[in-house]
C-alpha cells in the first residue's frame, strides 16, 4: 500500500498549469469494437517486450528480473549483470537482434553503477567531506528542510546532499528539490489507516483536476497538494529500494546471447558517463532500423541544465551503434573532438518511447515533458530538439522554465501534450487486423492509465482517442509478430488487443 500511495503522490507533486490543452482533444469511442486478453500475468512494472515469435517473448521487470515466455508459462532468465534499481532505474528495454536467428543475440538497456569512464571518489563526494559540510548555502537548504520534515532521517538527508549537492550550492530551492528526490526514491511510511483513506481521496480529486485541465481549479488543485504533503511530512521516508545507494549510476548497453533460460557471452558496448545518484531520466529505449543501426536513448538524468545540450556529455540523446557496439563512419559527429561519438541527436529530456516507422524510414520517438510538454519528435541526425532551452512546459512547482517554445537551429515536435499524459512505449499498427486503425501511432500513458491512438496525416495529428480507458499504467506498447498490438501493463502484466 505505501509504494502504491507514492507512485500517486509522484503524479500530483505538480502544481497546476495554466497552459490550454493542445488540439485535437482527445475523445472516447461511443463504442468499442475490441476487447482485451491477459496473456502473461502478475508482472509489476514490466518494461521493456520483443518478440522472439508469436508465442515466444522476452519481458523485462523493473526490478531487474527478464522472464522468458514460451506458450504463456513464464520463467526466470539467468545471468544478467548486477542492476543498479534507484528511482526510475532499473532494467529497461530489452530487444532482439535483427540477426537473432543466426547469432541468438539480445539487447538491453539498464541502470547501472559501474564507473566506466571517469574516475569518482566517493569520499570526495560524501557528506562527510568538510567543505561539503561547511558550505553555507547546503546548511541553509538543510535547516529549511528540517524545519519542513522534522522526522526525515539523517541517512536520507546524507543521501540527498549528495545527489544534489551542485544544486544546492548554486542556490536552488531546496525544499522544491527535496521533495522531487522523495517523489522519485523515497516513500513515506506511513501507519495511521486514516491518512492512508485521506491520501487516496485527495490524490483522486488531484487526479480529476488534472485531467479537466481547467485552470480555474489551479487555486483548489494548489491546496490539495498542499494538503497531500501536510500528511506526508509527518512520516520518515523510506528508499523505494529497500536500502540506501552508496554509489551513482547511469544507463548502460548490454549485448548478449540467449541461450534457453541463460545470458551468455554478456557484454556492456555503451554506457552513460558521469555516475549521479540521481534517480531520475534513464530513458531507455532500443529500436533498430532497415540497415541493421542500432538506436537507444537515455534519459537527461536530473541533470538538464547541463548533459541535453553538451555532446561531449552523455545523457538527453538518442545514440546510434552498429550490431556490434562499434560507432557507425557517418554518425553526425564523427570526426569532431571532445564529443561523444555515438550521439545521433540531442536536447531530449527524457525518451521512453521509440519506433521505426517502416513506411518513412525514420525514427520516432516520444519523451516525457516537464508539467505539459510532452513530444513526439521524428529524429534526424545531429539535430538539437530543444530541451530545456525551448520547451511547452513548465517546471512541476509552477515556475517558468522558459519563454521560449522555438528557436532557429532547434527542431519543433510533430506534437506535443499539454497537459502531460506521461508517454511510455511506441508502435505502429501495421497490419489489417484493425483496419481502421493501420498505419495509426499507439502509446501509452503511464498517467490517465490508457492507451492513446494518434491519427497524422501529412506527418500532423488530426484525432486522439482513448483506448482502454483506465487499464492502468500503461508502460509499453507493440506489435506482435502476428500484427495484434500487445500492451505492458503495471501491475497486471501482458495484454493483448482483441478486434471483435
Amino acid at each position: 500500500m505505501k509504494k502504491i500511495f507514492f507512485t500517486i503522490a509522484l503524479i500530483t507533486t505538480a502544481l497546476g498549469c495554466n497552459a490550454q490543452e493542445n488540439t485535437p482533444k482527445i475523445s472516447t469511442p461511443a463504442k468499442t469494437n475490441y476487447t482485451y486478453e491477459i496473456i502473461v500475468d502478475s508482472l509489476d512494472i514490466p518494461w521493456g517486450m520483443s518478440f522472439i515469435n508469436e508465442n515466444d517473448l522476452l519481458v523485462t521487470e523493473k526490478s531487474g528480473i527478464l522472464y522468458r515466455i514460451k506458450n504463456g508459462r513464464k520463467k526466470k532468465v539467468r545471468g544478467l549483470p548486477p542492476v543498479y534499481v534507484r528511482g526510475q532505474g532499473g532494467l529497461l528495454d530489452i530487444a532482439i537482434s535483427p540477426n537473432y536467428k543466426k547469432t541468438k543475440e539480445i539487447y538491453f538497456t539498464m541502470s547501472s553503477e559501474i564507473d566506466t569512464y571517469n574516475n569518482i571518489s566517493l569520499i570526495n563526494n560524501s557528506i562527510s567531506n568538510e567543505n561539503l559540510i561547511n558550505n553555507k548555502l547546503i546548511q541553509k537548504g538543510i535547516e529549511l528542510i528540517r524545519k519542513e520534515y522534522p522526522f526525515v532521517f539523517n541517512e536520507t538527508l546524507k543521501d540527498f546532499i549528495e545527489t544534489f549537492k551542485d544544486e544546492l550550492e548554486n542556490g536552488f530551492d531546496p525544499i522544491e528539490k527535496f521533495q522531487l528526490f522523495l517523489d522519485v526514491n523515497y516513500y513515506p511510511d506511513i501507519k495511521d489507516e486514516s491518512d492512508l483513506n485521506q491520501i487516496s481521496e485527495l490524490s483522486g480529486k488531484i487526479k480529476e483536476i488534472e485531467i479537466s485541465n481547467d485552470k480555474n481549479l489551479y487555486e483548489e488543485e494548489k491546496k490539495l497538494k498542499n494538503k497531500l504533503r501536510s500528511i506526508q511530512k509527518k512520516y520518515s521516508f523510506l528508499p523505494q529500494s529497500g536500502k540506501r545507494k552508496a554509489k551513482g549510476g547511469h544507463t548502460a548497453l548490454y549485448k548478449a546471447t540467449l541461450k534457453d533460460l541463460e545470458l551468455k557471452d554478456v557484454k556492456m558496448i555503451y554506457k552513460g558517463d558521469f555516475n549521479t545518484k540521481k534517480g531520475q531520466h534513464w530513458g531507455s529505449r532500443i529500436v533498430f532500423d532497415n540497415n541493421n543501426y542500432l538506436y537507444f536513448t537515455i534519459g537527461d538524468r536530473g541533470n538538464r541544465d547541463v548533459n541535453p545540450q553538451d555532446i561531449s556529455r552523455d545523457g538527453g540523446k538518442v545514440y546510434r551503434l552498429n550490431l556490434d557496439g562499434s560507432i557507425p563512419n557517418d554518425n553526425p559527429f564523427t570526426g569532431r573532438e571532445n564529443v561523444r561519438k555515438a550521439i545521433y541527436s540531442y536536447g531530449h529530456r527524457n525518451p521512453q518511447g521509440m519506433v521505426f516507422n517502416k513506411n518513412t524510414k525514420k525514427i520516432w520517438t516520444n519523451e516525457h515533458g516537464p508539467k505539459g510538454g510532452d513530444e513526439i519528435n521524428i529524429i534526424k541526425p545531429g539535430k538539437n530538439y530543444g530541451w530545456p532551452i525551448i520547451t511547452y512546459g513548465i517546471n512541476y512547482s509552477g515556475t517558468i522554465i522558459t519563454d521560449k517554445t522555438s528557436m532557429d537551429g532547434m527542431e519543433q515536435p510533430l506534437y506535443y501534450w499539454v497537459p502531460s499524459i506521461a508517454p511510455s512505449g511506441m508502435a505502429f499498427s501495421t497490419s489489417n487486423l484493425y483496419p481502421k486503425w493501420k498505419n495509426n501511432l499507439f502509446v501509452g500513458s503511464l498517467k490517465f492509465e490508457y492507451l492513446e491512438r494518434l491519427e497524422i496525416k501529412n506527418e500532423k495529428v488530426v484525432k486522439r482517442e482513448k483506448i482502454l480507458e483506465s487499464i492502468g499504467r500503461v508502460r509499453n506498447v507493440k506489435e506482435g509478430p502476428d500484427g495484434y498490438l500487445y500492451l505492458a501493463v503495471e501491475g497486471k502484466g501482458i495484454i493483448k488487443i482483441i478486434p471483435n
